[in-house]
């Protein structure tokens, strides 16, 4: 089950995307509290601490070991930070092209790095090596989105298995003047695979919105 939230303070907007598998009572729970705790940590404190802070939560509540988690900060003259576990995603529009900024951390691309088969790697795109049950320092991963690139996308497998690339940078091209109708057709975009299962879909996107000429900008 997949959620997420967002928070500004003094230029600077951050969002988290977290997804875990089932709707049972104590995974519901812990999707709609960890957001905005890491949200909020994330500001002060960084994408790192928010995210292993996630995880401290994910013993607390007693859940699976590979919940995913995806965080990113944007500010004013400075790059778009992003710090992720798992198989959460951030993407970069640039106005013609849309580029992939984290690297899922499943045995599928574990697999493919090290030179396996497509066709056989592919089978094994839905086994997370890891979650936020092991966050630490050792094991997120973080990346640095060039502050030209105005337009950032942070999504749950959901979205990203479901839409398709393609589908997603023709979305982009027509709704990024618009982040919430971007973020709206982005979910609704996700269909059913051949067996008729449809995984929860949900995308945050920040964007830059400049100010008038003279009082400077702000993300939102």
């Amino acid at each position: 089950m997949p959620t997420g939230t967002t928070s500004s303070s003094a230029g600077a907007a951050c969002a988290a995307v977290v997804d875990s598998a089932g709707h049972d009572e104590a995974v519901v729970r812990y999707a709609h509290v960890t957001p905005p705790v890491i949200t909020h940590i994330g500001m002060t404190m960084g994408g790192l601490a928010a995210l292993t802070t996630a995880g401290q939560m994910a013993h607390a509540y007693d859940m699976p070991p590979h919940a995913s988690a995806v965080y990113a900060r944007m500010e004013p003259g400075q790059p778009t930070s992003i710090q992720w576990i798992g198989d959460c995603r951030a993407y970069g529009w640039g106005g013609t092209v849309l580029t992939q900024w984290s690297t899922d951390q499943t045995m599928g691309e574990y697999l493919r790095r090290n030179g396996v088969a497509v066709e056989l790697a592919e089978r094994h795109d839905n086994w997370s090596r890891t979650g936020l049950a092991q966050a630490g320092a050792a094991m997120c991963r973080e990346a640095q989105i060039p502050e030209a690139v105005r337009v950032v996308l942070i999504v749950s497998d959901g979205v990203s298995d479901q839409v398709g690339h393609a589908r997603m940078e023709a979305l982009c091209r027509a709704h990024a003047a618009d982040p919430q109708s971007l973020a709206d057709a982005l979910a609704a975009a996700a269909e059913a695979d051949a067996e008729g299962y449809r995984d929860d879909a949900t995308v945050i996107v920040l964007a830059y919105v400049p100010a008038p000429t003279g009082t400077g900008g702000h993300r939102g």
